[in-house]
């Protein structure tokens, strides 16, 4: 009979310990499972050469230190290609957890927090005449001219005041513009327009180009995505430290 109460009397003791040690590496997973999504739903726009689609592969500069970056974290992931402006309304809404590259702005800032830079980037003012003079105020009201539809530079012209009349979406169509008159200068990413001028065929001595600032590219997570995984983004920059170079 004392056999048998020992024994009640240690399973008694060791129930209680089972459950909490239950209840710990449950708890444990559930910490560890909130820590990262089980795949990153990005967004991107066809933006050549930083990303693109060649026989149905995404391929690019910020494609290759995307990857890089991925690969250090071991995060699963899935890239979505569309139009920018779509890419920026399903990251807002929260469909998709984040776009890329992209540069720093406040409308992009209110619905989503930004990423350490990926690498550099430099805008231009492009056009057919060294003559024309980009700091002048009489370009600034009288001169028209344009940037891809929905980026960073489209606003800024926008926010800026100058006269902004057309609606790109390619670089190549930035360049027709300007061969066509329609537009007196276009402002521009320096790499995607010397891509678009060698896709042409047209010679750069055609081209002038103006310097207008530095602004690096990064990506931008959503603010419900950050909410949900508040480490993300410093495990995300860290792994671009050990991608430098790619």
């Amino acid at each position: 009979m004392n056999v048998i109460h020992n024994v009640i009397h240690n399973v008694n003791r060791i129930m209680p310990l089972t459950l909490a040690l239950s209840l710990f590496l449950g708890g444990a997973f559930m910490a560890r499972s909130e820590i990262r999504p089980e795949r990153l739903l990005l967004a991107t726009q066809m933006w050549s050469p930083y990303q693109y689609q060649e026989n149905g592969e995404m391929k690019g500069l910020g494609i290759v230190k995307l990857k890089c970056i991925l690969k250090v974290m071991k995060q699963p992931y899935q890239i979505t290609m569309t139009d920018w402006d779509r890419s920026q309304i399903l990251t807002e809404v929260g469909e998709l957890h984040g776009l890329f590259l992209a540069s720093k702005n406040d409308t992009r800032d209110k619905y989503a927090e930004y990423s350490a830079p990926l690498m550099n980037q430099t805008w231009s003012w492009f056009s057919l005449s060294d003559a024309i003079d980009t700091k002048s105020h009489q370009f600034k009201k009288e001169v028209p001219v344009t940037a891809l539809f929905g980026s960073n530079k489209w606003l800024w012209l926008q926010k800026q005041g100058y006269r902004v009349e057309k609606k790109p979406r390619r670089a190549t169509a930035l360049i027709e513009l300007l061969l066509s008159g329609e537009v007196g200068a276009v402002l521009a990413n320096d790499v995607v327009m010397d891509n678009a001028i060698n896709q042409l065929g047209i010679s750069h001595r055609a081209i002038t180009k103006t310097m207008v600032n530095e602004k690096p590219l990064g990506v931008y997570f959503s603010k419900k995505f950050t909410e949900k995984y508040p480490l993300f983004i410093n495990e995300f920059n860290q792994a671009i430290v050990a991608c430098e170079g790619q």
